[in-house]
């Protein structure tokens, strides 16, 4: 829910950015020259804070289970790890022992992640 709370801050700050240097843009023929730049200046800004991402700065991080967060990431590179694997063993110009190797180190992820399910707070990566 927050995630989607910061992408959704995130793309209004863009779209309102975009507005505000529309509307320095469109005032031109009211306002200075020197007005319509700050405006155009506070659009930029305001833009470029959506793009940044600066509300997942300013709301705070609530994940509950960081160590299993960080093993399932673990476990992404090692899916990558596999395949290139795989795809070196069935082209012919590894054997089959990175394959394995990386399948062990595969189940060992999944066991530590069955420890590390319920656990509540401390990161404790182990790639």
């Amino acid at each position: 829910m927050k995630r989607n709370i910061r992408s959704t801050i995130d793309a209004v700050l863009t779209g309102l950015g975009i507005g505000v240097i529309f509307s320095a843009v469109l005032l031109a023929t009211t306002v200075t020259v020197q007005i319509q730049m700050f405006i155009a200046l506070f659009g930029v800004l305001l833009m470029e804070a959506g793009i940044w991402g600066l509300s997942s700065k300013v709301f705070p991080n609530e994940r509950r289970f960081i160590s299993l967060r960080s093993e399932g990431d673990n476990i992404i590179g090692l899916i990558r790890e596999l395949n290139s694997a795989a795809l070196a063993r069935d082209t012919g110009s590894e054997d089959d022992k990175r394959f394995q190797a990386t399948l062990e180190k595969m189940h060992s992820s999944v066991k530590r992640m069955s420890e590390l399910a319920s656990e509540e707070g401390k990161s404790t990566s182990t790639k």
